[in-house]
């Protein structure tokens, strides 16, 4: 078993330097931005799920929708909500985190070269 620390071994990664490279900060923004976003909304809608079936059981048992119990759309706005989120979430990835996520990779290797030569 090798006694020498990672940062002394050949090819191995020191991360402090590319943690702080512009375009990493950047993706690590964004994807925070994102994550946080939809991570609210689906504690919101979750959290208004746990309220309406808590304090609201007559109201959304006794009422109709278009012949249907308020009870079973508050259930399918937690499915759809969570479909919404999910093609939220993959939409974002594509269009605003990989594109962040590219020039990181760039940086990243852009920097390697430059540490190799």
């Amino acid at each position: 078993m090798s006694t020498e620390s990672p940062t002394t071994v050949p090819g191995a990664a020191v991360w402090s330097p590319i943690l702080a490279l512009p375009e990493f900060v950047e993706l690590r923004r964004r994807r925070r931005a994102v994550t946080t976003g939809l991570g609210l909304v689906a504690i919101a809608l979750f959290s208004a799920f746990l309220v309406g079936f808590a304090y609201f059981p007559e109201f959304l048992g006794d009422n109709t929708a278009f012949g249907i119990p308020l009870s079973l759309w508050v259930v399918f706005s937690q499915f759809a909500g969570t479909w919404v989120l999910v093609f939220a979430y993959f939409r974002l990835s594509r269009t605003y985190i990989e594109p962040a996520a590219d020039a990181a990779v760039r940086a990243i290797a852009h920097r390697d070269q430059e540490h190799a030569s």
